[in-house]
């Protein structure tokens, strides 16, 4: 996956190219210092699944060219720089996933990354395939509510309740690429973060009202991933 700047300080492109490297080393990055120059290298093939995109000049061309780009390409991701002024309200023109402004807080930069990278994981659904002797089941993992361990099987749960029973332990489901977020909140429990209703103290409640214990040990560790997790919806 490749990530594109353009930015015409060259400071605020470091800053930029330096978080994406710190927490996405496997992630080229592109700079360009000019829009034509972002243009004729999309123009010629070039991908980007994400583009921080400055509107410190021509900031409607900017706009403009993103509301196209993205009805091409609506998984791209859109991460605008601007300064906060009556720019911010046109570029709802696009579909912007974060907007960023001047100077740089990198906290901020990493937020918008970690958005834009959970939000084109969602993009793309994943299925749990089983293969056994009575053939092959696919679920995707989105409809997965929760995961049960029952000592060396693994019951799988939707809305509507149990869907399937596995040969699996907990801990090596746990291990596959998802595309979502399950978070261990119980020796013996695995939740979808995007189907969480409620958290309360000890208890999940689910969209479909089934609740889920935490155990103590879990809790702290529970709560904060949760917490980050609607942090980056």
């Amino acid at each position: 996956m490749n990530i594109g700047i353009l930015e015409y300080d060259k400071e605020i492109a470091y800053q930029l190219t330096e978080v994406i490297n710190e927490n996405c080393p496997h992630i080229q990055v592109k700079v360009w210092e000019q829009g034509s120059s972002l243009k004729e290298d999309i123009s010629s093939g070039g991908l980007y699944k994400i583009l921080f995109l400055s509107l410190e000049k021509n900031p409607m061309e900017i706009i403009e060219y993103s509301r196209r780009l993205q009805d091409l390409h609506p998984d791209v991701k859109i991460i605008y720089i601007t300064e906060l002024n009556d720019t911010v309200f046109e570029v709802f023109h696009s579909t912007p996933t974060y907007i960023l402004s001047r100077p740089l807080n990198i906290g901020h930069v990493k937020k918008a990354l970690d958005k834009a990278l959970h939000e084109l994981s969602l993009s793309k659904e994943k299925n749990f395939t089983i293969i056994n002797k009575q053939g092959i089941y696919t679920i995707p993992y989105t409809k997965i509510y929760y995961v049960e361990s029952d000592k060396r099987k693994l019951n799988i749960y939707g809305e509507e309740g149990l869907v399937k029973t596995i040969n699996l332990k907990i801990s090596d489901f746990l291990k596959y690429e998802h595309g979502v977020y399950f978070l261990q909140c119980h020796k013996s429990y695995a939740v979808n973060l995007m189907h969480i209703s409620q958290l309360e103290k000890y208890e999940i409640v689910l969209e479909n009202g089934m609740k889920l214990p935490i155990s103590q040990s879990r809790y702290m560790d529970t709560k904060s991933q949760y917490m980050d997790y609607l942090e980056n919806e």
